[in-house]
C-alpha cells in the first residue's frame, strides 16, 4: 500500500506541470488584458430628449447624423480589468450635409421650429418655457473599464459632462391667419450646464487590435434641466501605444 501511495505521487508530480501548462487546462476563456493603451475616435449619433422628443430622428433614412464626436481614452491601469480615462466632445449638428432638414434659415417665428430645433421642456405652450435648444456642444470626461473576449470589447463608465449653446425661450405665441398657423416670437439666451455622463460602448477588433468599430450608447442628465439625453450612434476608433 506504501508502494502504491508513493508511486501515485510520483506520477502526479511528474505529470502535473503538463496538465497546468495554459494550452492543456483551458476549462473557459476570461477577460484578456487590453493590447493598447490609449484609443482616438469618431463618432456619428443622433439623440433624444427622454420624455419630450421621440426618436424620430433615425440615422441612415431621412437624417444621416444629428450629432457628430471624437474621443480619447487612455489606459491607467493595463490589466484584465483596466483603468482608462476618457475625454470626449461632441456638437448638435447644424450642416445640411450631414442633416437634410436644415433647409430653413434663422425661423425666429416659424412654426417649423418643431422640426428643426430639440424641445426642451413639456410645458411647451406657456410663456417663459424653455421652448428649443439650438446648436449645442458637448465636452464629457469619464472613468472607464473594459471587458474583453477575443475580439470583442465592451467598455462602460461614469463621468461628468458640460454643454453650452442656444435657448430659445416663448414670449409670444399667436395665430397667424395669413399662413394658418400658429407663430411663436423667442427670446434667445446663450446656456451652459454641468451634468453626469453615462457612456457604454462595444468595438469588434480587427487588424491586430489597431482598429476598432462598432455601436455606443449615452445618457446625459443636466442640473438645471429637466431632460435626460439619450445618444445612441455608431464609432471608428484606433487604438494606439501598443506594448512592446
Amino acid at each position: 500500500m506504501i508502494r502504491l501511495a508513493f508511486l501515485l505521487f510520483t506520477l502526479t508530480f511528474h505529470c502535473l506541470p503538463a496538465f497546468a501548462h495554459p494550452d492543456s487546462l483551458k476549462l473557459r476563456r476570461g477577460p484578456e488584458t487590453i493590447s493598447h493603451t490609449g484609443t482616438i475616435g469618431v463618432s456619428i449619433s443622433n439623440f433624444s430628449i427622454a420624455g419630450i422628443t421621440p426618436f424620430d430622428h433615425l440615422m441612415f433614412t431621412g437624417y444621416i447624423a444629428n450629432q457628430l464626436g471624437a474621443y480619447a481614452e487612455f489606459a491607467l491601469y493595463n490589466g484584465p480589468r483596466p483603468i482608462k480615462i476618457y475625454f470626449g466632445y461632441n456638437e448638435w449638428n447644424l450642416n445640411p450635409f450631414f442633416d437634410k432638414i436644415l433647409y430653413e434659415p434663422a425661423p425666429y417665428t416659424s412654426y417649423r421650429f418643431v422640426r428643426q430645433y430639440v424641445q426642451a421642456s413639456r410645458n411647451f405652450n406657456e410663456p417663459g418655457a424653455l421652448r428649443f435648444r439650438k446648436g449645442y456642444r458637448i465636452a464629457d470626461a469619464a472613468a472607464t473599464t473594459e471587458y474583453r473576449i477575443g475580439h470583442h470589447c465592451f467598455t462602460g463608465g461614469l463621468g461628468a459632462s458640460l454643454t453650452w449653446g442656444k435657448s430659445y425661450y416663448l414670449e409670444q405665441r399667436y395665430f397667424n391667419t395669413s399662413w394658418n398657423s400658429f407663430m411663436y416670437v423667442m427670446r434667445e439666451e446663450r446656456e451652459i450646464y454641468v451634468g453626469i455622463f453615462l457612456p457604454v460602448r462595444y468595438d469588434l477588433l480587427f487588424i491586430r487590435d489597431r482598429f476598432g468599430i462598432g455601436v455606443q450608447g449615452s445618457a446625459r442628465k443636466y442640473f438645471g434641466l429637466q431632460s435626460l439625453q439619450i445618444d445612441y450612434g455608431v464609432h471608428l476608433a484606433v487604438n494606439l501605444f501598443p506594448p512592446h
